[in-house]
């Protein structure tokens, strides 16, 4: 309930749509003079297959119901069954058909009758004077396409009067007919037998149809095998509100992300201060995300007790089944302690970029792309990770949502996630900014805090891990060999030592290390041939790194998890800190590191 009542505090003060209206697509238009005669035998197309959001028609919003599996018509806009009774050879029922038209004539009838010399008796005469019989079926017509119907150039969908007899009409077939005590507001109104509306497909991950957000259509699914709203009073008001607001923050784009296969999320905040989620989770550039973790970057995260608003913040992730709504987590705090997990966050996140040297947080849609497949590029076109959705994408199901949660609740990330990003990096051979900055996100959290300084975001001297020295090691011993090739003029190998080693090297650093030892001597001997300056100081780099490494017990023979991660991140910030310095100002025997990305 908390999370209904918050729906419909937002709503208070903000215009809405009319009770019982909602934003659909018409296809066609029915035109009408103002006697019901036909102004034209031939509906009116609104579809232009020129522009993508009209290809289907135009969005109006027009009276709206959720229609169970019997007949309900709604008024002045139904599809041609309804308004016409037309069939074609895939209806399994004419005689359904038929009833359906009848009732919505009907319905028709009773517009007029309740408003004598309103717009309804338009309509009204067209059916009683014959003239539907006259109307020509349009080609591309088919059963699920909405008309609207126009009156000398006015919709009557869109006319008072049709508000406020539809209202009367649509509230009635949704209400029990009884009063109570609504849970939401703590009034006293019509109580709804059923949530009135339902959101659009489009905005609710996997829904196939138009989904309810609260059904209880089975006896077992309600408390004591009752179905409908009878354990859950709401009142009409509220129930409106409630999918009315929620539909509006769906559809704008500043107050919910889409990006998971199965998880959309919406935000809104109650109180006086202004925040946008998509600065924390899709910063547009390095600056403004600098920006945002200044406070990290001073060496101190702020804390909820330094921010001093009263604001609020609710967030709810959905996703979809069929026809149904689910919630998949509802959060409820002080915006304070939102915006001090989103500080740990970033300072958890950023990570230092191999090819532009800045340190940086990568955007969330970047990291859920980068844990799927890496497809590499051909004839030396770039590469690119699998799409989501894509056939062996191998992409965790409810990553996106993961990813969010870790974020808003400081919570860590599923087990699982790392296990599988180190099997891509192996597996791809690739490591880059994304999947660096999403191993070191779970090495932090699943230390305590004291340990967390171990994986910074850039290549930390002081961290004297033996897997991350073996990968510093590897990193290294694969820029001596592009080094070498460059020293004498030639193009890099077509498979470099880190391309043949790379699957092995983080599984049994011990082993590779020493081949690539024996394969060193070799290419420093290439390299003193033309530049010895650059022998020198690669050699000494790799003699400190191996000494290190030595005093650390060596290399390790066999890993696990935490080694494979620890392994992975010194590799990616040796290779940043060494195309760091080769951008940096040099003289001739500066080493100059190749920019292939080999992996």
């Amino acid at each position: 309930m908390t999370l209904l009542k918050s729906l419909v505090e937002h709503a208070s003060g903000k215009a809405g749509v009319p009770a019982y209206y909602q934003d659909k697509v018409i296809r066609f238009v029915l035109e009408l003079n103002a006697d019901g005669s036909l102004a034209s035998a031939q509906l009116t197309s609104l579809a232009n297959p020129a522009e993508p959001r009209m290809k289907n028609g135009v969005v109006h919003t027009v009276p709206s119901i959720v229609k169970t599996s019997g007949i309900a018509p709604t008024l002045a806009v139904d599809s041609g069954e309804y308004l016409f009774g037309w069939v074609d050879e895939a209806t399994k029922d004419p005689g359904r058909v038929a009833r359906m038209h009848e009732q919505s004539r009907d319905l028709v009838d009773q517009w007029a009758t309740a408003d004598p010399g309103g717009p309804g008796q338009a309509l009204q005469r067209f059916y009683r004077d014959g003239h539907v019989q006259q109307l020509r079926r349009p080609e591309g017509w088919s059963r699920g396409d909405l008309i609207a119907i126009r009156v000398d150039r006015r919709f009557l969908h869109d006319t008072d009067s049709a508000r406020v007899f539809w209202q009367q009409i649509a509230g009635g077939r949704k209400s029990t007919g009884r009063t109570g005590l609504c849970l939401v507001c703590g009034q006293v109104g019509n109580l709804l037998q059923s949530i009135p509306q339902q959101l659009p497909a489009r905005l609710v991950p996997k829904a196939t149809q138009r989904a309810s957000l609260v059904s209880v259509n089975k006896a077992t699914h309600g408390f004591d095998l009752q179905e409908q709203l009878v354990f859950t009073p709401i009142c009409d008001g509220c129930g409106l509100q409630v999918m009315d607001t929620l539909e509006r923050l769906l559809n704008d784009q500043w107050s919910s992300t889409v990006v998971g296969e199965d998880t959309r999320l919406v935000w809104w905040t109650k109180g006086p201060e202004a925040f946008d989620l998509q600065l924390y989770l899709e910063p547009p550039d390095p600056e403004q995300a600098a920006s945002l973790v200044s406070a990290a970057a001073r060496g101190r995260a702020p804390t909820p007790l330094e921010r001093d608003d009263a604001t609020l913040f609710y967030a709810m992730a959905i996703g979809g089944n069929v026809s149904r709504v689910m919630v998949r987590q509802w959060i409820e705090q002080p915006l304070p302690i939102i915006q001090a997990n989103l500080d740990d966050w970033a300072t958890d996140l950023m990570m230092l970029d191999t090819w532009s040297g800045q340190v940086r947080q990568p955007k969330v849609t970047r990291l859920v792309a980068a844990a799927g497949r890496w497809i590499s590029g051909r004839n030396g076109a770039n590469g690119s990770y699998a799409k989501l959705g894509q056939p062996g994408a191998d992409r965790p199901d409810g990553l996106y949502w993961a990813l969010l949660r870790s974020a808003l609740l400081a919570k860590p990330l599923p087990p699982k996630l790392l296990s599988h990003l180190v099997h891509r990096i192996a597996t791809d051979g690739r490591v880059d900014l994304e999947r660096a900055a999403l191993v070191r996100l779970a090495l932090r959290r699943r230390l305590p805090e004291h340990q967390r300084e171990l994986y910074m975001p850039t290549l930390n001297p002081g961290n004297n891990q033996p897997a991350y020295l073996s990968g510093r090691i590897f990193a290294v011993l694969e820029d001596i060999q592009l080094s070498a090739a460059r020293a004498e003029g030639d193009e890099p190998p077509n498979t470099t030592f880190a391309d043949k080693y790379w699957g092995r090297a983080t599984t049994s650093p011990a082993l590779v290390l020493l081949a690539g030892s024996k394969n060193s001597r070799a290419w420093l001997k290439r390299m003193r041939r033309k530049k010895p300056g650059w022998a020198s100081a690669v050699g000494g780099r790799l003699d400190d790194l191996v000494r290190q490494l030595a005093e650390a017990g060596g290399p390790p023979h066999t890993t696990n998890l935490a080694d494979k991660s620890a392994f992975i991140l010194g590799y990616h910030q040796q290779r940043a800190e060494q195309r760091a310095a080769r951008n940096a100002p040099k003289d001739d025997n500066t080493p100059t590191p190749d920019e292939r990305d080999s992996a």
